[in-house]
C-alpha cells in the first residue's frame, strides 16, 4: 500500500520530518505565497534527512522554459524522483504556463524528467472548471503520467464513484485516493470550502456533525481508511494507497497510520 505524507513548505515541516524514526514519501507543495523555488529548496533538505520526495510543480508557477530547466536539475541533484504537476493557484501566471497540460509534455521529454510524474484528479469536481471540461482534460494529460492522486475527498461514495466513471472514460492510471490525515478542525474546514468539497461537507453532517467527525481523535480520517483500504488492489479500481493532507501535522498522522495498518512494532520515543 502506497502511503504518501504532504507538508508544507515551512521550517515546521522540516522539524517534524526529522522527528520521524523511519522513511517516508513526503510531498511538498506549491503555492503563490512560497513559490516554486522555496518548494523545490525545501523538498530538497527532506530529502537529505532520508526520505523519498514530491515535488508539487504547479505551472502557473513556473517562468519559463529556462526556469522549468533549473527546477528540474536542482530536483534531480537532490535525488528528487517524483514531481506532481497541477496547475497551480498563481492568477495570473507568472510566466506562459497557464495549466499542467502545458508543461507536462515539456516534463516527460526532458533529460532530468523524474522518474515518475503524477497528476491531479477531482472527484467533487472544481470550482471554476466544469465537470466535463475536467473528466477531457485528466484523459488528455493521463498518456504523460505515471499515477494520479485525488483532492481531498471526505465521501468514500463520491470518491468511488468518479473511479469507475473514469475508468469507463479508459484513464487506467494507478490512483492514489487524498484523505485527510489528523488535523485540526478549523484548518480542514477552510481548506475544503476553498478547494470545493461541498458535498462531502454535507455528507459529514449528516453522519453525525462535523464537531464530532472532525475533531483531532480523526473521524473523519478513520471512516475513510475503514471504508477504502480493503479496496487497494483491486484490479477494477487500482486504487494503489493514500496521500494523507497532513497540513503539518506530520508525526500525529504517521502515528495514526501506523496504527491503522497494524504495524506490530512501537515507533521509537520521538525527541
Amino acid at each position: 500500500m502506497i502511503s504518501q505524507f504532504e507538508v508544507l513548505p515551512f521550517a515546521r515541516a522540516e522539524e517534524e520530518a526529522a522527528k520521524l524514526t523511519e522513511p517516508l514519501r513526503l510531498t511538498v507543495t506549491c503555492s503563490p505565497s512560497h513559490g516554486l523555488d522555496q518548494t523545490v529548496e525545501v523538498a530538497s533538505r527532506l530529502a537529505a534527512l532520508g526520505h523519498d520526495l514530491t515535488v508539487h510543480l504547479a505551472a502557473r508557477m513556473v517562468r519559463g522554459r529556462g526556469h522549468l530547466d533549473e527546477v528540474l536539475a536542482k530536483m534531480a541533484e537532490a535525488g528528487i524522483d517524483d514531481a506532481f504537476v497541477i496547475g497551480g493557484d498563481a492568477t495570473p501566471p507568472v510566466g506562459p504556463y497557464a495549466s499542467a497540460g502545458d508543461v507536462l509534455p515539456l516534463i516527460r521529454e526532458h533529460p532530468h524528467r523524474p522518474r515518475t510524474i503524477g497528476i491531479g484528479g477531482y472527484p467533487e469536481g472544481h470550482p471554476l472548471i466544469e465537470d466535463a471540461t475536467l473528466a477531457e482534460v485528466l484523459k488528455e494529460k493521463s498518456v504523460f503520467a505515471d499515477y494520479m492522486t485525488t483532492q481531498l475527498c471526505f465521501d468514500p461514495g463520491v470518491l468511488l464513484a468518479w473511479v469507475r466513471r473514469t475508468r469507463e472514460a479508459g484513464v487506467e492510471l494507478p490512483l492514489v485516493a487524498g484523505v485527510p490525515g489528523i488535523v485540526d478542525r478549523a484548518k480542514l474546514l477552510e481548506i475544503s470550502m476553498r478547494v470545493g468539497v461541498g458535498p462531502s461537507l454535507s455528507f459529514l453532517r449528516k453522519q453525525g456533525g462535523l464537531r464530532g467527525l472532525l475533531r483531532i481523535s480523526g473521524g473523519s480520517a478513520d471512516r475513510l481508511f475503514d471504508a477504502l483500504a480493503p479496496l487497494v488492489g483491486d484490479p477494477a479500481l487500482n486504487l494503489t494507497g493514500f496521500h494523507y493532507f497532513t497540513f503539518n501535522r506530520l508525526v500525529e498522522t504517521w502515528t495514526w497510520e501506523r496504527e491503522k495498518r497494524g504495524v506490530e512494532e512501537a515507533p521509537a520515543e520521538v525527541k
